[in-house]
């Protein structure tokens, strides 16, 4: 039988997490594609979320949901790699550059043009992330980058389409 410490293997064994908001993200340079050379492809998938879903995002944060924590690596470059949670951070960027907008009652806002109420609610918001800190002379392999990405997606099946229609009135 395998240790702990073999089942662990590959995996970060320096993760930190902090909470930070917009105005945090919206400053830092953000590398969402994380290119692994060794498998010749990026990590993430490509941007797919569609407007419905970039709106909902921001409609959790005005109903207070429980949003997923995101996953990064603080490069000795100072770029952010973002090892989970490309949809959900570039949506909260984007939101807040004023790249798309949002229906209230049938009139559409972007984030300069909320209420006051809504835009204090979107700079309140916090995202809570992990993150390990990559220094230069001990860079993460693509192996350590995949383990990790693939640690935290580890299981599930997303929700069946036709299961979620059978659930609406």
């Amino acid at each position: 039988m395998k240790s702990i410490i073999d089942l662990r293997k590959g995996l970060p064994d320096r993760i930190d997490n902090v909470n930070s908001s917009i105005k945090y993200f919206a400053t830092l340079k953000i590398d969402y594609d994380v290119f692994l050379p060794t498998r010749n492809k990026n990590l993430q998938r490509d941007f797919v979320w569609n407007i419905e879903q970039k709106r909902q995002l921001i409609w959790s944060i005005f109903y207070g949901r429980n949003i997923p924590p995101l996953s990064m690596i603080n490069r000795f470059d100072d770029v952010w790699q973002v090892i989970d949670g490309k949809q959900r951070l570039s949506t909260y960027i984007g939101f807040f550059k004023n790249e798309f907008d949002i229906d209230i009652e049938g009139n559409l806002y972007t984030f300069d043009t909320l209420p006051e109420d809504y835009k204090n609610e979107i700079k309140r918001f916090t995202f809570k992330y992990y993150y390990m800190y990559e220094d230069k002379p001990n860079q993460f392999s693509d192996d350590m980058k995949y383990d990790w990405f693939k640690f935290i997606n580890y299981a599930g099946t997303p929700q069946d389409l036709e299961h979620l229609k059978s659930l609406e009135k």
